[in-house]
Order: C-alpha cells, then structure tokens, then sequence
C-alpha cells in the first residue's frame, strides 16, 4: 500500500561533565560529547539553559551533530518524524549522524513516547537522514504503527537506524477484545543496517492488535533483531517480504537471535489464524539465520479460547516459502531453537520450509508438534497437495534436531532412509 506522507518549564539537573546521572542505562554508551537535554517541554543546548520547546526531540535532532547525545528525562514526550518534507512542528529536519558516529537519543529514567492516530516515530528520505540510535525509549504503538519507516524507492535506503532497549507496546487486549487500536509495532521498507536489540534487559513488542510486530519489506543492508520478547500480536512476530511490486530483492544478512515469543496470530480479524511467528516470502537473497529463539504456543490455558469453533488454537512457528515470486530465497539456517506447541494446538506444520536454495538445521533445535500436524515439513503442500513453492535445494537436517511429531517431504512423510541422507 501507499502511505501518505504527513504533512511549562521545567528544571533541567545538568551535570558536571556532561555524564549522565546515575541509573541511566549504561549499555552502549557513545563515548563523552556533546549533550543535549530534554524535558517534555524543555530543551538545553550544550553550555546553554533551559528554553521552553515544543516537540523537543525533533528540535534537539535538528540542533545534532554526529556523535551528539540527546538526553531525555523521565516523562511522556509527543509524537515525531524524521526526514519528511514538513513544516510540521513535529518533523525533524535533520541529516543525522555518520557511520559509526551516530546521533544517540538516549531515554534516562522512564521516558515515553505517546501513541497517536498514525505513526509514534515515522521515518521518510525526503531529506536525507540515517545513523541514529535510539536508547531506553517505551514507544507506545500508534493506530497504524509504533515505528515506520516509510517506502522509498531503491537508492533511498533507511540506513544505519539502532534500537536498543526500547519498547514498542500496543495496548490491546485480544481476550476482552478491547483497547486501543494498533495495526504494526515495526513497518520498513528499504531498511539497512536495521538494528532492534535488548541489550542491558530483553526489549519488548506486544499488544498489536490487526498485524505484525515487525513487518520489513525488501531489505537493501543487514538485519539484526535480537533480545526481544514479543507476545500477544494479531499475525506474526516478524514477517519478510521482497515482492516484485514493491522493489529489488531483498539484499543483507537478516538475523534473528535470543528472541523468546509466545501467542501470536491471534487477531480477531484473521479468524486468529495470522500467519507462523517467523515468516520469510520469497526474493531475499542474503543469508537467514533464526539462533536459539523460542516460540510457545497454547501453554497458556486461558488464551485457547482465541479460535473457532473445532479449529485447534494456534497457527505455526516458522514458515519460509517463495511467495509466488519469482525468485527463491537464498539460504535458511536454524540452529538450536525451540518452537514448541501444547498438545493439541497448532493447524500447520511447526516449522514449514519451501523455496530455498539451502536450508541448514544445526544444532540442538527442538521442534515439538501439538500432535496434528508435522513437526517439519520440507516443500510443503496446499490442502489439494499442490506444492506451495518449488522445492528446496541442498537441506541439511543435523542428527541432532528434536523432533516430536512427523516429518514430511512433499505430500508424504519421509521415509527412514531420506532423513538418514539429509542428515550426512
């Protein structure tokens, strides 16, 4: 789709050296320079006072230079963007930082970010801008989404964005069926050297309400999401597309790592059947690797009730196929993850891989099926038994893997001598 583009003061504790106050998250840090401090309504320059400000961190962005610190104290800071061609208030204009020289805005104490009607923090190249970090920020989920990077064409990249420690919470209770709406946690297109991580404690993304917690479309740089807890999200937990339609494949390594999620697809609006946790459609052409992630489904009693009437709770952990592309992906990895479903829940294959021109499983990983449906299923098959995508090519199963519940190859299960030879 086609996204629009948008159109009392406070005492500041300035301390000595510019460092930052104790309790401040410490993970990361740039190294001394410049700092800029923030209230919700105030803004001190370096060697300056407080002034009152309005949208403080559009205007402490546009006063940065790379390697600035913006500082933000403890409260509830307005909506924002990045890059657009705006007279908007709330619009940065701002170049932001150099490689390895980002702005960082750094949240100290509890800072958040309110939701609003469309984006919390949108992102545009109508202005050039990249090498940002962004630290120890809850961004509350907005009614289409928390953070959005807006669709640009190829040599437009969204580069070198870093989100460490932050929060994107929607606040949508999928039991009572009731909250504020919220369509996407992360939306991004052309994203490169794209960074979401917990680094000093798990960072989150649950509450969705209609659809992804990361939805990232046709990738141009590497990929990190790593240390983040996600749950109780519409459709999946992250979702990978490079369609034709919407640019050039898919390029940069995507790395998803020490991620633990649980209950997801469960948005009303999709009959609760949203897509498996982890999705990769098709044209992705750098290297995928899922490194000892978990996902859990149905062990929570009380969330069964999220389904329809003799259909069993819970849709699928992994599915990779081609996506009606053209072009397959390229290779796939998985090494010692742990996708489990409670018995009797899940309507698909626990981990489903189609379209891949390799696919290693390595490690110790651990897939448990709740009883129905295959634990992994290799060129898997629509309800007819039409392959979904065409085949993989090399497929290395490690002895190792913990399997419970069938393996399939196609239309059948494999037989004892086929999963002898993936495993060599």
């Amino acid at each position: 789709m086609d996204f629009l583009r948008p159109g009392r003061p406070a005492i500041l504790a300035l301390l000595a050296g510019g460092l930052l106050a104790a309790g401040e998250p410490a993970s990361g840090l740039a190294p001394a320079g410049p700092r800029i401090f923030c209230t919700p309504d105030t803004l001190c320059l370096p060697g300056g006072t407080p002034q009152a400000a309005e949208h403080p961190i559009a205007r402490a962005l546009e006063k940065a230079a790379p390697g600035t610190v913006i500082v933000l104290d403890p409260g509830t800071y307005q909506p924002f963007t990045i890059g657009f061609r705006s007279s908007s208030r709330a619009n940065a204009r701002t170049a932001g930082g150099r490689p390895g020289l980002p702005i960082v805005v750094q949240g100290r104490g509890e800072v958040r970010i309110a939701g609003a009607q469309g984006d919390t923090i949108a992102i545009d190249q109508a202005q050039r801008c990249g090498h940002i970090t962004f630290r120890g920020l809850t961004i509350f989920a907005g009614e289409r989404a928390g953070i959005m990077f807006y669709r640009q064409p190829a040599d437009r990249p969204h580069v070198g964005f870093h989100f460490e420690d932050c929060d994107v919470l929607g606040r949508y209770d999928h039991l009572r069926a009731q909250g504020r709406k919220s369509k996407w946690g992360v939306w991004g297109h052309n994203l490169a050297d794209f960074r979401f991580a917990g680094v000093s404690r798990p960072a989150r993304v649950e509450g969705i309400q209609g659809e992804h917690g990361f939805y990232l479309q046709n990738p141009r740089g590497e990929i990190v999401i790593e240390n983040v807890e996600g749950r109780f999200l519409g459709r999946t937990f992250c979702q990978f597309t490079a369609r034709a339609a919407e640019g050039p494949p898919g390029t940069g390594a995507i790395t998803i790592r020490n991620c633990r999620v649980e209950d997801v697809g469960v948005g009303a609006g999709d009959g609760y059947k949203g897509g498996s946790a982890f999705t990769f459609a098709g044209r992705l052409t750098g290297p995928i690797l899922l490194e000892r992630n978990v996902y859990h489904a149905g062990f929570r009693k009380d969330w069964r009730v999220l389904t329809t009437p003799g259909v069993p709770y819970g849709t699928g952990a992994l599915a990779a196929w081609q996506g009606g592309e053209a072009l397959p992906n390229a290779s796939l990895t998985l090494r010692d993850n742990e996708f489990r479903f409670a018995p009797g829940c899940g309507d698909r294959p626990v981990v489903a891989i189609g379209g891949c021109r390799e696919v290693k499983i390595l490690g110790a990983n651990r897939f448990q099926s709740g009883g129905g449906e295959p634990a992994l299923a290799l060129d898997p098959v629509d309800d007819a038994g039409r392959p979904l995508s065409p085949p993989n090519g090399a497929v290395r199963l490690a002895p190792t893997t913990h399997l419970e519940g069938a393996v399939t190859i196609g239309p059948r299960p494999a037989t004892a001598a086929e999963l002898s030879a993936l495993a060599r």
